[in-house]
């Protein structure tokens, strides 16, 4: 038996969680290419419903789900581990991450990005190319943003940063508490904090005023940081993009004013 299966039989399901089971065990291997929708359909239950009963398992959603039960297929029967395997678990993370994307906390944070408030936005190691990237579009869309890029600097500027200024801390490291201090000190002074990161629990988000979560993993390849940060880097896409908008809307604005004036 598949290993992931053996797990859920172990575990304590619903009566739809355990038709869900049948019904991937029953229809092996078409049943690892059904998309959302049609299962939802066919088994009368939501989407929302089957996405927690992969979660039960450990996974962070559906797409992963499916992934990981091919791999398991796959090593019933080894063989090299083949790059387009690679490119299915890649596919699978990011759809699910964008399928957990809270679309009304994006809007939130563009606005804010794209206020008169001081901003200043911060990544260290390779979250700051993230963070880079971010701050360079927004200054070139005329939406004047700060880059801290280290830590010792980002603890002194907490202590004199306005109240109406706007922090946004991306940060992808396991090690998330080195940052505790900072968050809480932010919080006293009344600074608005956004916060993007990949731990779900993270001890900053009780700290935070809006808290994002991907789901990159923090993996190391020998002491080298490999997360790939595709998630992060695809929130940072999306509020450039709502930026923009947001740009373009004010100048259109403008010009119909202008010329009814």
């Amino acid at each position: 038996m598949i290993p992931l299966f053996e797990k859920a039989h172990q575990l304590h399901l619903t009566d739809t969680e355990e038709e869900i089971l049948k019904y991937f065990e029953s229809n092996l291997p078409s049943s690892v290419y059904t998309n959302l929708n049609d299962l939802s359909a066919s088994l009368y239950t939501s989407n929302a419903t089957i996405v927690r009963f992969c979660q039960k398992l450990g996974l962070k959603g559906y797409n992963e789900f499916k992934y990981q039960v091919r791999k398991e297929l796959k090593q019933l029967h080894p063989q090299n581990f083949r790059t387009d395997d690679l490119v299915h678990h890649s596919l699978a993370l990011f759809k699910d991450n964008l399928d957990q994307i809270d679309e009304e906390k994006l809007e939130e944070i563009a606005g804010l990005l794209t206020s008169d408030r001081p901003i200043y936005i911060y990544g260290s190691n390779l979250s700051s190319l993230a963070a880079k990237y971010l701050q360079t579009v927004l200054n070139s869309l005329d939406y004047p943003c700060i880059l801290v890029e280290w830590r010792r600097l980002l603890n002194g500027l907490v202590h004199e940063i306005n109240s109406d200024a706007v922090l946004f801390i991306i940060t992808a490291h396991g090690d998330a508490r080195r940052y505790l201090s900072v968050f809480r000190k932010a919080k006293a002074r009344g600074t608005i904090t956004i916060l993007l990161t990949c731990e779900k629990d993270s001890p900053l988000i009780p700290y935070s005023t809006i808290a994002l979560c991907t789901n990159d993993r923090n993996e190391e390849y020998r002491h080298v940081d490999i997360n790939p940060r595709l998630g992060i880097f695809t929130i940072v896409q999306i509020l450039i993009e709502l930026a923009a908008r947001i740009k373009q809307n004010s100048q259109t604005d403008g010009d119909t004013f202008g010329s009814l004036s």
